[in-house]
């Protein structure tokens, strides 16, 4: 079958200045050319009306969690259901995702290849599964593992499809936002009754323990002030939420620093890609690992935890030795955590970021495309460089993730997204390997399911 993508303007994906007004010709799963309108009579094509409207790959995103069938986050907690699973990567295709890797880290590739086959979206995992990784999410959680998921040897995923390793470390074993949406919450619920917040949590936590995670930042004065702040206070004495966010994150934190050295190691010999927690806790041992010969990927690396100036410092040592700058858009603009913008935007300002990822934000991620168009309004990166680190550059980064796509050139798998470029979040229509799959920004209920 052939479609014809008419009178579109074009971000082919290459970092290249956009091209207006041309027809994309689709044939079979693949781009046959890039032509000026009326150039070619294809008569029993289908015509996409794009007059107006941007053209640009489908988005690779890199860092994504509960997007496959199994245990969920490296610390191998409790599988989502998999309407939740399927749910989560319809959001990601009608925010004009086409591949996803998944950094949840225990799930077996047989459970990788159910979720391929049930959606359209193209879907890769990565895994953490290495001693130390294992022992810490046993530690910290593990709810979700059975005897399959803990004999499932990173080595093992690798030989069996599996294009990396990650996310090493992660959040919920090294103080990050895990801790601080999931496990701290959890255990303060079950203490006193009272549900606090995502950012209640993160500041208490932030009290005892500090930005790097170390016990000797405890200062009572600023845990009193979170207790009252999350309404706690004559629920929770001081010495309370200390030994309620030191027994959540400390037990496991040392082990899944340990974890990053060994699985770099892995990574090395796997001859894959490593991505990386990165943060204020893991900036020291994540700045050792890039002093070496693997590919990392420091993901998030715009994390809250940080400074605006220990971050862009700390990036620019990394690139130095070779590291791929990885920012996550966490849930930056939708009212959430608008104080996370201006650090995002100085990572885009100083020209360190490579791509561009959701990560998870407890379920709670904007679009990729909604941070590139207002990153691009305020100036601080081009649109063509922007659409490059969601889709080219991920698929250059890791060589097994996304083969023939990210870039819309002849020969390209024809994964495409028509989005109005006065609101790029608004996506139209989607293609995935020239079918289509989202149509007015509704989901095209025949492409439920996909084999290729």
């Amino acid at each position: 079958m052939t479609i014809v993508v008419r009178g579109c303007d074009l971000v082919d994906g290459r970092g290249t200045e956009p091209r207006r007004g041309v027809d994309v010709v689709v044939e079979g799963d693949t781009v046959r050319e890039i032509v000026e309108p009326g150039n070619r009579a294809y008569p029993s094509a289908e015509v996409v009306d794009a007059k107006g409207m941007l053209v640009i790959p489908g988005l690779i995103n890199n860092h994504t969690h509960g997007t496959a069938y199994g245990p969920l986050f490296p610390s191998g907690h409790e599988p989502l259901p998999r309407e939740q699973v399927n749910a989560n990567l319809d959001r990601h295709l009608l925010e004009g995702t086409t591949t996803v890797l998944c950094v949840d880290g225990f799930i077996t590739a047989e459970a990788v290849a159910a979720t391929d086959e049930a959606h359209p979206v193209n879907v890769k995992a990565a895994s953490c599964n290495t001693p130390a990784c294992l022992e810490a999410a046993t530690i910290a959680d593990g709810g979700g593992l059975t005897d399959v998921h803990r004999a499932f040897t990173a080595r093992q995923a690798v030989a069996e499809g599996a294009v990396a390793l990650g996310e090493i470390g992660a959040g919920h074993m090294l103080g990050g936002g895990g801790a601080s949406y999931l496990y701290i919450p959890e255990q303060i619920a079950r203490r006193t009754g009272v549900t606090v917040t995502a950012l209640q949590a993160n500041e208490l936590k932030v009290a005892v323990l500090g930005r790097h995670i170390r016990t000797s930042a405890f200062d009572r004065a600023a845990v009193e002030e979170a207790l009252a702040g999350a309404g706690l206070t004559g629920l929770l004495s001081v010495d309370e939420a200390r030994e309620i966010v030191s027994g959540v994150v400390l037990p496991a934190f040392d082990v899944a620093l340990r974890g990053l050295a060994e699985a770099a190691d892995q990574a090395r010999q796997l001859d894959v890609p490593v991505l990386v927690h990165n943060a204020a806790a893991s900036m020291t041992q994540v700045a050792a690992i890039a002093r070496t010969d693997v590919r990392l990927i420091a993901g998030h690396s715009n994390h809250p935890s940080f400074t605006t100036r220990e971050a862009v410092g700390h990036a620019e040592r990394l690139k130095e030795r070779g590291a791929v700058i990885d920012v996550s858009i966490l849930d930056s603009f939708r009212g959430r955590r608008p104080d996370m913008i201006p650090l995002l935007y100085a990572m885009f300002e100083a020209g360190l970021v490579d791509t561009i990822s959701t990560d998870y934000a407890a379920g709670h991620h904007d679009p990729i495309l909604l941070a590139i168009d207002r990153a691009t309004r305020a100036g601080v990166v081009g649109l063509p460089a922007a659409i490059a680190m969601a889709t080219s550059t991920v698929a250059d980064t890791f060589p097994g993730l996304a083969p023939r796509r990210g870039r819309i050139v002849p020969g390209a798998i024809a994964d495409l997204v028509v989005t109005d470029p006065a609101a790029l979040e608004n996506v139209g229509t989607v293609m995935i390997g020239g079918r289509i799959v989202v149509r007015e920004g509704r989901l095209v209920a025949d492409e439920a399911s996909h084999d290729r």
